[in-house]
């Protein structure tokens, strides 16, 4: 036999060690180590742990991306004038999630030549669990004591954060994102859901595609067809003239950026082991990521590899800023292509920085990658604290125009919660598992109750210990009881919803008591002599309240007393959320069945986009003998000017019958008058909002034959 070679240290080995010296991937956002090694080419061994002082390469430059994000959506939603497209953040998380997802589903299936579900649903239970039900705990409990709207829903809302359905609980309430009555505390909870169930049904999906021959082109094509089939069904679900929280919160229709994230994961995904390339730079190297480099590396000339990649990085970069400064939640541009292109743009920036690791390495300054670490913490706790804050100090309703004053103490708290849950709760969870936690809490406990029984038993000790137990005790039980009295005081409405029933009950009453008006008929002039025309004096006052009938939506219903007071008698057919594309059905029928007066006022600029074709089929509805006023919207939506726009051209072009009501240039002049949401008027402004509808109908007289 030939003499034998000394057997050379660890790390003196040739390259073949060096899969198995990557074998594990540290992920931003904290996503837990895979728990089965990489397998050394060329043999096969059963997976075992690794030794828990090998440190891993990073993936440089995702976990500022990461922070960029969740700092997108915290602007967004604490000064939404500043970035109005800043909600695209969730799409950025989105398209990394199913990305790194499915790389490490990928990887495994790769490595092992099997997935473990068990594995995968316990480091998610892991990683998402443990904060969630912290937030929705703690959140709850402070709700419970300030009381108030911030209660409204409430318990369904805990319900639907416990079971990952919280976005279809919202599609099914009717809850706006973007027009609420009330803030929900727990809105933000609808992407955490689509992620949730994203985790549970597509490790089963790849299961089936992993079983088939051709795998990776059978994953590509189903990943294409969810993503694809997503975005298709948005765009056509979507309708212009409606809210369009439901196919925002849907996961069916807001799935194609996970999916996204996934087929880019499968496309450069290693077929075999030793698919997998050799790089000896293991600082800045990922194994699950290397054949993406690899793959990228021969689409392009070596001469102009470089000009591409930095272009695809800048062309994403710059799509993203300007996508966050120009989209809005409301457009309907957002949703038949801006959050495609957003994840388009995403998925770029994420392929840049993996084939530019020296320089992501370098641009991920401390700060970022501090948010960036994270972000999962402060997305959670974020939306809850502004809400409660702003509840605290009496602000506006978050998400609309919250003030500055809000936003810098939501900042600070939400800082600190996240920091504080980091530490002690989700790395530790992410290290030693749940289990290993709760032991450590209750051994903590066990010497706190051992040491204080100690002090007492020595009456000349300092209580030091019964003071931190009874301390520990009294927050324990406050908080379980905060969050059972939470339950408790939940209201059935807000107060802004109880407005307006008690307007809705006041204008149901006035409708019921006043006498339908029977159908008349003009009797027909006798013929006369020409006479002089003589000037009429210009009215002072507006008609008679019984000659009005006005159809309006949730501004009008509020403001009903003061309509009564300002136009006695008036009929008010009003509705939550109406939308002026109805008004030609409602006024054909009322004008069908002879109760339609001869001024019809239409309220309903509010809620929807208005087309021209909308706005002549209103005019038509109403007739030429009759006079129609339209009251102009106003509220920060981005439809309301062009509405308001369609209004005005609709009385340009029909001069002799149609005028407006100008409550928009009414609330510019006054805009205290509007209540916290920044839509619905407060008593002062209900009051000016009657005596616009008023105004307008006073000046109307002059159009009557």
């Amino acid at each position: 036999m030939a003499a034998s070679t000394p057997r050379q240290p660890r790390s003196d080995r040739g390259p073949s060690t060096t899969v198995r010296e990557l074998g594990r991937v540290t992920l931003p956002e904290g996503l837990e180590r895979m728990d089965r090694p990489a397998v050394p080419l060329g043999t096969i061994r059963k997976p075992v742990a690794p030794r828990s002082s090998s440190r891993p390469p990073r993936i440089y430059g995702l976990d500022s991306l990461r922070a960029v994000a969740v700092l997108a959506v915290l602007v967004y939603h604490f000064l939404p004038a500043l970035l109005p497209g800043g909600f695209i953040g969730v799409d950025v998380f989105f398209v990394l999630s199913g990305f790194l997802i499915t790389t490490l589903l990928v990887r495994e299936r790769v490595q092992t030549g099997r997935v473990s579900l068990r594995h995968f649903w316990t480091r998610r239970v892991r990683r998402i669990i443990p904060a969630m039900v912290a937030v929705v705990v703690v959140c709850t409990a402070a709700a419970g004591v300030i009381g108030g709207d911030v209660l409204v829903g409430i318990k369904l809302q805990v319900l639907g954060a416990l079971t990952f359905a919280s976005n279809w609980f919202a599609i099914a309430q009717g809850t706006s994102y973007s027009a609420d009555l009330v803030p929900q505390l727990f809105a933000n909870f609808w992407s955490l859901a689509v992620e949730e169930q994203f985790y549970l049904f597509w490790p089963l999906v790849l299961l089936a595609v992993f079983s088939v021959r051709r795998s990776r082109v059978t994953g590509l094509v189903v990943t294409g067809l969810f993503a694809v089939g997503s975005a298709v069904w948005m765009a056509v679900a979507y309708d212009p003239s409606g809210d369009p929280s439901r196919v925002y919160f849907g996961t069916d229709t807001h799935l194609f950026g996970l999916m996204a994230g996934a087929f880019f994961a499968l496309w450069f995904a290693p077929r075999t082991p030793r698919d997998t390339p050799q790089v000896p730079d293991v600082e800045f190297a990922s194994q699950s990521l290397l054949p993406v480099q690899s793959r990228f590396a021969r689409w392009f000339p070596t001469s102009r590899r470089r000009w591409w990649r930095h272009a695809l990085g800048l062309t994403s970069a710059v799509g993203l800023v300007v996508l966050t400064l120009t989209m809005s939640v409301d457009d309907a541009f957002t949703y038949r292509g801006g959050l495609v292109l957003a994840s388009l743009f995403a998925l770029g920036l994420i392929a840049f920085l993996i084939r530019s690791q020296p320089l992501a390495r370098r641009v991920e300054v401390r700060p970022l990658r501090w948010v960036g670490v994270r972000s999962y913490g402060i997305y959670l706790w974020h939306w809850p604290i502004v809400v409660l804050v702003a509840s605290l100090m009496g602000a506006e309703n978050p998400g609309r125009s919250t003030s500055w004053s809000v936003a810098a103490v939501a900042t600070v708290v939400t800082a600190v919660a996240a920091w504080v849950s980091y530490k002690y709760l989700e790395r530790p969870v992410m290290i030693a598992g749940i289990r290993a936690l709760w032991m450590r809490v209750a051994g903590r406990a066990r010497r706190l109750v051992v040491a204080a029984r100690a002090e007492q038993a020595a009456p000349g000790r300092s209580p030091l210990a019964r003071v931190r137990l009874a301390v520990a005790a009294v927050l324990a039980l406050g908080l379980v009881s905060a969050f059972v009295l939470a339950g408790v005081r939940e209201p059935a409405t807000s107060s802004l919803e109880a407005q307006i029933l008690e307007g809705a009950q006041a204008a149901q009453e006035a409708n019921a008591a006043q006498p339908a008006p029977a159908p008349t008929v003009e009797p027909t002039p006798e013929p006369t002599a020409p006479a002089e025309p003589t000037p009429a004096p210009a009215p002072t006052v507006p008609p008679p309240g019984d000659q009005v009938t006005l159809v309006g939506d949730s501004v009008s219903l509020i403001s009903v007393p003061a309509l009564q007071a300002a136009l006695p008698g008036v009929f008010v057919d009003a509705e939550v959320s109406r939308q002026m594309s109805t008004a030609p059905e409602i006024i054909t029928a009322m004008r069908d069945a002879g109760t339609l007066r001869k001024y019809v006022v239409v309220s309903l600029g509010t809620n929807s986009t208005v087309t021209e074709r909308v706005m002549e089929d209103v005019v038509a509805a109403v007739g030429p003998d009759h006079v129609l006023v339209l009251v102009t919207g106003s509220a920060d939506r981005s439809w309301i000017g062009p509405t308001n726009d369609q209004m005005r051209a609709a009385a340009a072009r029909h001069p002799e019958n149609v005028v407006v009501a100008d409550w928009a240039a009414a609330v510019a002049a006054q805009p205290d008058v509007l209540g916290k949401d920044g839509v619905h008027p407060a008593p002062a402004g209900q009051d000016l909002y009657a005596r616009t509808v008023a105004d307008a109908l006073t000046g109307a007289q002059a159009l009557v034959p």
